[in-house]
């Protein structure tokens, strides 16, 4: 029963696991453009493509010389007696270590039957059957060492080169096998490269790739190891030591495409990386565990993929420990993106580095009055009035950045600024305030990505602050209607009443009646000994 228990409880663990894929995280915001992830990413989608034709041609005969291979040892099984024959036929692939060992034990069980074997192995029909499948086990050989997989992956039974530690990284199996590489590599390098620079990311990838070969070497496969999950292991590893908390985006692969055939968004959640990876590489070490006791030999590198990790969490760690990222790399990084910055943007950081915000306000509030449109200006202000707790003017400046990402069509960027505007505030005194028509947008923008319960607190966070606002009115309908969908009816029902008091025209007073109808419909089914829980603050945002 236990045995049972335990098996169900691993298959809903994979289940869970194999529903989603990693597609981005929760760092949208970089410092300068990740040009070594954009170049990796693009460099394996040309060899891929590329190499496209040669590696279809090449497959179809090496699977041509298998199925000869194949096709003459079904028909004289008898030579799997030979343990020599099984030899080559395990180095060739052709059949499992584990299926010649059930067959050497099957043989030891009998020994009058191994003797006739021996006997038979002796005749000269024996060495004739021996030399013809020599000719196709050579045959087979050859298209597979001609084969570009077998030159440029990491090639088997311990015939590598040095140079197929990298350009293994390079080549993949099929669509499928580099969509998912490059989606979750995209999902965690960027950011790792932002953190590092360019060109310790891109020496640390490189010696991923060489270091999580290191399984295939020591214990080598029978036939090339391609695919860059070793390397992209090893990036996860890293993000995961260095950036644990870090919210990844993930898409549930679950009917995501009958979704947009119905023009709804795909189902997008946000799990803290060291939940998502941390399961990841759990799932890794049991797959290898399971395959490893069952003498199984898969397609999939587990090994590779732990070995990966290791690397990328001891990487990490080393600089971690030597604190490079703060007395070598951000100095540096930060160098290059004052460089070009305005001259009074870059003086006002330096004062504000030396405790003198005053400073700093006067020739940030100088400059954006000249360009007020400059956003390292408006980031460097928000760190002013952060660190000064200067929360009318931190609205202020939050609003004209959020403004600033609207112009130009980027919602996704605005509702990342105003939850850093939210999260700038006490817990206990979350109070944002920025122009309705800019809120609005917020709040309209979470409820299409049907994020109703946080587009229902911010719905309800402007008509609190700007009731006066003809848009208060459309907030509170909107607010109400997604606190309705999110299962919120207390707060559903505030926002329908305050929608009916502020004179609505007859449409929208219709669906504000509606609401509060809907809703008292529902609060009145309630069981009479069921209190109401205490008030908390809103919330704030959560990605």
């Amino acid at each position: 029963m236990l045995s049972i228990l335990i098996s169900l409880v691993i298959w809903i663990f994979f289940f869970l696991l194999a529903s989603f894929i990693a597609i981005g995280n929760e760092k949208s915001t970089v410092r300068r453009l990740p040009w070594v992830t954009f170049s990796i990413m693009v460099i394996n989608t040309l060899v891929f493509f590329v190499t496209l034709p040669v590696v279809g041609g090449e497959q179809e005969e090496l699977a041509r010389a298998g199925s000869e291979v194949e096709r003459f040892m079904l028909q004289h099984q008898e030579l799997l007696a030979d343990e020599n024959v099984r030899k080559k036929l395990s180095d060739a692939g052709v059949i499992t270590k584990s299926f010649s060992d059930d067959i050497e034990g099957q043989l030891k069980k009998s020994p009058e039957i191994q003797s006739e074997y021996e006997q038979w192995l002796r005749s000269s029909e024996a060495q004739r059957l021996r030399d013809e499948l020599d000719q196709k086990l050579d045959t087979f050989k050859s298209v597979a060492q001609d084969s570009l997989w077998y030159k440029y992956g990491l090639a088997p039974n311990g015939n590598w080169k040095p140079h197929q530690l990298i350009t293994a990284a390079f080549l993949h199996v099929g669509l499928i096998h580099l969509l998912s590489n490059l989606l979750f590599f995209f999902a965690v390098a960027f950011s790792l490269e932002d953190l590092w620079g360019r060109g310790i990311f891109l020496g640390f990838y490189l010696l991923g790739a060489a270091v999580s070969c290191l399984p295939d070497i020591v214990h080598p496969g029978v036939v090339p190891s391609v695919g860059a999950s070793g390397d992209i292991s090893a990036v996860a590893g890293a993000f995961l030591l260095r950036l644990p908390k870090t919210k990844i985006k993930l898409l549930c692969l679950h009917f995501w495409w009958i979704r947009l055939l119905f023009g709804k968004k795909p189902i997008v959640v946000m799990v803290p990386g060291y939940i998502y990876l941390g399961s990841y590489y759990i799932a890794q070490i049991v797959l290898w565990y399971l395959d490893k006791k069952a003498g199984y030999v898969g397609r999939v590198g587990y090994s590779v993929h732990i070995a990966g990790c290791l690397f990328g969490l001891s990487f990490a760690g080393l600089m971690k420990l030597a604190r490079i990222e703060e007395n070598y790399i951000h100095p540096k990084i930060e160098a290059k993106i004052s460089f070009s910055a305005a001259p009074a943007v870059t003086q006002a950081l330096e004062a504000m580095d030396r405790g003198d915000t005053l400073l700093a306000e006067r020739k940030l509030r100088a400059h954006l009055a000249k360009q007020p449109d400059d956003t390292n200006a408006l980031l460097a202000a928000i760190q002013v009035y952060e660190r000064t707790s200067n929360f009318d003017q931190l609205n202020a400046m939050y609003g004209r950045l959020i403004r600033h990402h609207l112009a130009r069509d980027d919602k996704e960027a605005a509702l990342y600024a105003y939850d850093s505007l939210l999260t700038a505030f006490p817990d206990d005194n979350v109070a944002p305030r920025i122009a309705a028509r800019d809120w609005i947008v917020v709040c309209d923008y979470l409820r299409e990505s049907e994020m109703n319960r946080e587009a229902a607190v911010e719905y309800e966070r402007l008509v609190n602050a700007c009731g006066d606002d003809p848009l208060a009115l459309r907030a509170a309908i909107y607010g109400g209607e997604a606190a309705f969908a999110a299962n919120d009816v207390d707060r559903a029902l505030r926002l329908f009443q305050k929608a009916g008091a502020m004179n609505a025209p007859e449409q929208l007073g219709v669906r504000a009646r509606a609401g509060i109808e809907k809703c008292n419909r529902i609060l009145a089914q309630r069981p009479n000994w069921t209190k109401k829980p205490a008030a908390k603050p809103a919330p704030k945002l959560a990605f």
